[in-house]
């Protein structure tokens, strides 16, 4: 009888193995595949990999400013691929090998839930096995979804799994059917290594979220133009024809194009199918219900990640892992606060965001006053040949307190976490804006984007 049984090794069952060992539970892991999950082999981490590689192939028209004459370079996207996985390779023999260390075993094959202290194990040759455990997390993550009638075939109609695990070799042309955060990262990688692209979102802009302002998708829309992605806005594929190896694919708006793939990135839905036999309960969509300290209808069976209703992001799984550790050792029950979760999107540009902007907050009933100030006046980005970009705060109105920010360009994955505890905090315009910062540092636009609201306009 272990303490612990975890199904699924993605963020949310890796972060739930490190508090466990911490915590001296007995714990077993149950993966199907990978250790890591979707996160480290096919979406987060290969995805930002490959990112890097067309951010510094855009940088390299740049160097002749810092006098450095690049005379010719060649791109070699297989050569991309084959060292993506070999960097994951490595993060994924780190995890192996601690569990090794730790002497936790790992059950090969698919995890169910048979009763409430009963997993079956069920393997590629199709035995069984049934292991036992006083506690259970569910931490097996999502799959991607399909629309219409294009049904993923792992050649001419691609997942986002398929591209990030199995394209090895770039397409000439690729058709992206969603415009959201994987559309927009993978579309950007792509044409930057040479594949033309084409775009279509059912919505009518680009990263349709009310956490994504209509402001950010305009400037990325700007930015895709500029490089060469065809984008078309409340389009849907009609019909397509696979014929001499590529797709002739009909747009609703009545335009044909010609494209050697079809990538979908319409989204994804919990991985939840057959997780059990014992009706833990499931939403229309496939969601677990959990409660909110993270357990199902079950006490001792808890639920993380995007098996549930929260937002979608390992980060997420990971805080999650821990309250639910939480939660199993401790009298006392916590439950998620999901106000300032962190946001980032590694497309053309960074994008981050934290907190409010202008559509949650009307939502909220929330009235804002904004700070603006754009990375081409910040010395720091000028030194790094960075200008593009730009930070928005958001404050109460009254009380001036930070309420929320959107940060566009260089380093705004990390220049959020700044922000995030100034919201925490509880800070002011000018608590903000007199906050002493490096100079230079891409850090002290936040002290330039509080001016007017802190001090005054000085226009």
């Amino acid at each position: 009888m272990y303490d612990l049984i975890i199904i699924g090794t993605g963020p949310g069952g890796y972060e739930a193995i490190l508090t466990a060992l911490r915590k001296n539970l007995n714990i077993a892991v149950v993966e199907k595949d990978k250790l890591g999950g979707n996160c480290l082999n096919r979406a987060c981490i290969p995805t930002k990999y490959l990112r890097s590689g067309a951010y510094q192939i855009e940088k390299l028209s740049k160097l002749k400013d810092y006098g450095i004459d690049i005379k010719d370079f060649s791109l070699d996207y297989t050569k991309a691929f084959e060292s993506k996985n070999s960097s994951i390779s490595f993060l994924r023999n780190s995890l192996a090998q601690l569990l090794k260390s730790k002497k936790v075993p790992v059950y090969k094959g698919v995890g169910k839930i048979v009763d409430k202290n009963k997993v079956q194990i069920v393997k590629e040759d199709s035995t069984t096995e049934i292991i036992e455990g006083k506690n259970i997390i569910i931490a097996t993550g999502s799959v991607p979804a399909s629309v219409g009638n294009l049904v993923p075939d792992g050649n001419y109609i691609i997942t986002t799994v398929d591209y990030m695990e199995r394209l090895s070799t770039l397409p000439k042309s690729m058709l992206v059917v969603g415009g959201g955060v994987a559309g927009c990262e993978i579309g950007y990688i792509a044409k930057i290594y040479g594949c033309d692209v084409y775009l279509t979102e059912l919505q009518d802009r680009l990263l349709p979220s009310n956490i994504i302002s209509q402001e950010i998708s305009k400037y990325l829309l700007r930015k895709f133009k500029s490089i060469g992605i065809k984008t078309y806005f409340q389009t849907t594929v009609e019909s397509y024809q696979i014929k001499d190896n590529s797709i002739d694919v009909k747009l609703s708006n009545g335009e044909v194009i010609n494209v050697e793939k079809i990538l979908l990135t319409v989204g994804r839905k919990p991985n939840t199918l057959d997780i059990d036999t014992i009706g833990i309960e499931k939403d229309s969509k496939g969601f677990i219900k959990a409660n909110e300290y993270l357990q199902t209808n079950y006490e001792n069976i808890y639920a993380i990640g995007d098996v549930i209703n929260s937002p979608m992001l390992a980060h997420v799984a990971g805080y999650e892992a821990k309250i639910a550790l939480h939660n199993i050792t401790s009298k006392e029950k916590e439950s998620p606060n999901y106000d300032l979760v962190p946001w980032a999107i590694f497309s053309a540009y960074e994008i981050g965001h934290i907190g409010l902007n202008e559509e949650l907050a009307k939502d909220k009933g929330v009235e804002l006053i904004t700070g603006y100030y754009t990375y081409r006046f910040n010395e720091k980005a000028v030194d790094e040949l960075e200008p593009d970009g730009y930070v928005r705060l958001y404050f109460e109105k009254d009380s001036k307190i930070i309420v929320g920010a959107d940060v566009v360009g260089s380093g705004a994955s990390e220049l959020i976490h700044t922000i995030s505890t100034f919201i925490k905090e509880k800070y002011t315009a000018k608590q903000v804006h007199h906050f002493i910062y490096f100079h230079p540092s891409l850090t002290e636009i936040l002290a330039y984007a509080s001016y007017d609201v802190a001090v005054g306009k000085l226009f």
